[in-house]
């Protein structure tokens, strides 16, 4: 796997590229709808390992992992790839190594999130 800590916490090149447009309406659009989201599937990813439920650990991971894609979280997109392998093959010992990183790695991006939102004229932040 390839380290996600030297990957960039958020790539507005992959949302500016998805989307066909940089303009900070679109930006905070998806940012902010993207925030919205992926807190809901954070929080559900975080349930589903504390209860030890892999199927639920590889769907939440997959989604998730899909709607990083769209804006550039980079390093979430890493990790939900390597937590839902696991999760599916059902390796443990990966799933207890990694796991401990979805709140830093969450919360590095929410913190970019919020700077970018901020940065771009939204307010709500």
């Amino acid at each position: 796997m390839t380290d996600a800590a030297a990957m960039p916490v958020l790539d507005l090149n992959v949302l500016i590229a998805m989307y066909g447009d940089d303009s900070a309406a679109t930006i905070t659009l998806a940012l902010s709808g993207f925030r919205r989201e992926a807190t809901k599937y954070v929080q559900q990813l975080q349930s589903a390992a504390q209860q030890n439920a892999p199927a639920d650990i590889a769907r939440l991971c997959h989604s998730l992992k899909s709607m990083c894609g769209l804006i550039g979280a980079v390093q979430l997109m890493q990790l939900c790839a390597a937590l839902e392998q696991a999760a599916r093959q059902q390796d443990q010992l990966v799933l207890q190594a990694q796991l401990p990183a979805l709140a830093d790695v969450w919360l590095a991006l929410l913190t970019e999130l919020n700077r970018t939102l901020l940065q771009h004229g939204h307010t709500d932040v």
